[in-house]
């Protein structure tokens, strides 16, 4: 059974992929962007061939990056921010081929330095079903790991006409929409993204408005990244009231899957609803382009908040967010772990939810009761 590993520059990447159904989050330049913000060197690897395979994208960073770690020489595996994780062709859960594949996809983490491995999954792909069934540790190997259910998240069907899908809405969501468009908001496809800045700007207010932490306070260098990976795949979609934006966001667009990316919104116009004209003209918009579905996300972390309540009233339609936490070196994960915890100042702790443990960021103490199961690195 081959086995073939890509970098992101590498124009075999998009190649192996061919036609498979996948999403932006799977693509070689999505991954460049993301190694462009630091976070690890992009890789595919392929187990098998044209007629029957599995390729899964991740990220390979080094543990030594970590305060107290720099003599480490080992590596762990994380994936994109968004959807990613495994695709297959020619097979289906629960076939022989995949419990070949998977462990030779390990024995690559391995051959790297790898000792733990993260991953999200892709609710719409449904690719966490690849590994169902699937016992770890693998061919009597050492470590151990599961694959684990997070939380719904929301999507809006984009083969139906206007009036069809919105009868889907909640009642009180009509109303508001048709109440901001009497007051004046209207949407339009920024394709020259002229109003980047006041994006930007509305989007990092509404990150410290919800309490984000630090890592999705991306900023416009990260946004003019973005699009220069990522071309015609990513647009930017803006509410207004006249001159003012209202409501903004990055949506991404691939194989007919409209992601909703980052959005950002006016807490001023609040009471006229620009986020749900935003939402509610997003899903026209990626129906009149050809696209079948508008992916809204999930709640915060994972969560099921008024976010997630927020993102339902929009639809019926739910999936289940997985994401995959392996150990492949148990000793070395200890070891880790322990160290990272000499570098931990008193009256701080360690987030206890986050995976790898010795990644997670430091919290208060008192913070630490209120902390949940994060989905991870």
């Amino acid at each position: 059974m081959p086995v073939n590993l890509y970098r992101a520059d590498d124009p075999a990447w998009e190649e192996s992929l061919g036609d498979i159904r996948r999403d932006v989050f799977h693509t070689a330049s999505y991954h460049a962007y993301e190694q462009g913000s630091g976070q690890g060197e992009p890789y595919l690897v392929v187990v098998g061939d044209g007629r029957r395979g599995m390729a899964w994208p991740y990220l390979l960073r080094r543990v030594a990056d970590l305060p107290g770690l720099a003599d480490s020489d080992a590596t762990d595996v994380n994936s994109v921010y968004g959807y990613p994780g495994p695709l297959a062709w020619g097979t289906l859960p629960g076939d022989r081929f995949i419990a070949r594949a998977w462990p030779a996809v390990v024995d690559v983490w391995r051959a790297q330095g790898a000792i733990a491995a993260f991953s999200r999954f892709h609710p719409l792909l449904d690719n966490a079903s690849l590994l169902s069934g699937l016992s770890w540790p693998q061919d009597g190997t050492e470590g151990d790991g599961s694959v684990v259910a997070i939380g719904p998240t929301v999507s809006v069907d984009c083969t139906l006409g206007d009036d069809e899908a919105r009868a889907q809405y909640d009642r009180a969501l009509r109303q508001h929409i048709a109440a901001g468009r009497r007051a004046g908001l209207v949407t339009i496809h920024d394709e020259d993204w002229s109003d980047l800045s006041a994006f930007a700007d509305l989007y990092r207010e509404t990150m410290a408005r919800n309490g984000a932490a630090e890592y999705y306070f991306f900023d416009r260098l990260d946004f003019e990244r973005l699009r220069a990976a990522l071309s015609d795949h990513v647009h930017l979609l803006v509410t207004k009231l006249g001159d003012e934006v209202g409501a903004a966001g990055l949506f991404t667009e691939f194989g007919g899957i409209v992601q909703a990316h980052l959005v950002g919104t006016n807490s001023a116009l609040r009471s006229l609803s620009p986020f749900k004209i935003l939402l509610d003209d997003a899903r026209s918009w990626a129906r009149e382009r050809g696209n079948t579905v508008i992916h809204l996300g999930g709640g915060r972390g994972g969560r099921e908040d008024t976010l997630l309540s927020f993102k339902g009233e929009f639809s019926p339609r739910r999936h289940l967010f997985h994401v995959g936490r392996w150990v492949l070196d148990r000793d070395a994960y200890q070891g880790l772990l322990e160290a990272r915890l000499t570098e931990v100042p008193s009256g701080r702790t360690l987030d206890p939810g986050f995976f790898p443990a010795y990644r997670a960021p430091l919290l208060a103490e008192a913070e630490r009761s209120e902390t949940r199961n994060s989905p991870g690195a």
